[in-house]
């Protein structure tokens, strides 16, 4: 459902010794942090007899064993014991557990949705500051993840969706007839958007980095942080929808808002989970000039990702 990518799954302040079952993209993996306090990601099954890793626990030597025989695996999946049979390392260097490639950035661990030639994470500076600077809030939505990228790329909801928090602004009669000037620049990684309405002398600054983050420039208009959304995919009905916040210097967090920040996304999640399924292909559905932003993404998702996992299905079907 969303091969061959970096993505945040959950904040390590949340990853425990003790075995942690997350759903992303489709797939069960399992989560832990063992005894050296690293992080790491197995697909939550046993390669003996499919058992849910995540009903078992991690032992002293950092080994996360199975709940059915037994069975423990190093933190790289390697099985170093098999109870009750006599196995030399090559034996035992047949039985591992697929572990996926993990990094801990802004606080959050992220994964890597495969196994084979890992790049190294491409990130926004924004994202590499130390980990305690970030403030993360992360909720689950019943909507596909392709909906809340599409939201967020779109500056012309704000006056509407939002009409009851910040774009009541946006119904100042000086802007009854106003016309949206929106801009894209393709960047090595997705795009950078500029909107502005031409009756304000300011807008905003968007930036989408593929997969699935979208970055609001909000501090160039004089609020005091730099917001990063991520849409991760949990299956093709829900998705976590993460906000990585990172206050300017010198701002005290515990003068800022930030509960009341981050309740202003409900209005989003109201729209997006009244949606039915991922977003249209570009040629479905009525579009205009100002929808630029929202088909960019459409195109490289549908090329991209959903071409992918097609052609995935189809070779493992073959097989």
């Amino acid at each position: 459902m969303f091969p061959n990518f970096w993505t945040p799954v959950l904040p390590v302040a949340e990853i425990g010794l003790a075995p942690l079952a997350v759903e992303l993209a489709g797939e069960s993996l399992v989560l832990f942090r063992n005894s050296a306090a690293q992080f790491v990601a197995f697909l939550d099954r046993c390669p003996h007899r499919g058992a849910p890793l995540s009903r078992g626990q991690v032992t002293e030597d950092g080994c996360l064993e199975c709940p059915y025989h037994g069975w423990r695996f190093a933190s790289d999946g390697a099985c170093t014991h098999v109870p009750f049979n006599s196995l030399n390392p090559t034996q035992r260097s047949k039985l591992s557990a697929v572990r996926l490639p993990t990094r801990v950035i802004a606080g959050i661990l992220w994964v890597f949705t495969g196994t084979e030639n890992v790049p190294e994470p491409q990130l926004p500076s924004s994202l590499l500051e130390p980990n305690e600077r970030y403030v993360i809030h992360h909720e689950i939505w019943n909507a596909h993840w392709t909906r809340a990228i599409d939201i967020s790329l779109d500056y012309l909801h704000i006056p509407f969706v939002h009409r009851d928090s910040f774009g009541g602004e946006f119904h100042d009669p000086v802007h009854k007839n106003a016309i949206a000037q929106i801009s894209v620049t393709a960047t090595a990684d997705g795009m950078a958007l500029t909107n502005q309405l031409n009756t304000l002398p300011y807008g905003i600054e968007i930036d989408w980095h593929q997969p699935n983050n979208v970055v609001l420039k909000l501090d160039l208009g004089g609020m005091p942080l730099r917001p990063h959304l991520f849409a991760i995919p949990i299956n093709t009905q829900q998705m976590r929808f993460m906000q990585v916040v990172l206050p300017n210097p010198g701002i005290d967090p515990s003068n800022f808002d930030f509960d009341e920040f981050f309740a202003a996304s409900l209005d989003d999640r109201t729209i997006i989970e009244s949606q039915i399924g991922e977003v249209p292909n570009t040629n479905e559905g009525c579009n205009v000039p100002t929808d630029e932003p929202s088909l960019r993404f459409r195109r490289w998702y549908y090329r991209t990702v959903k071409n992918r996992r097609t052609e995935a299905i189809q070779g493992a079907s073959a097989d």
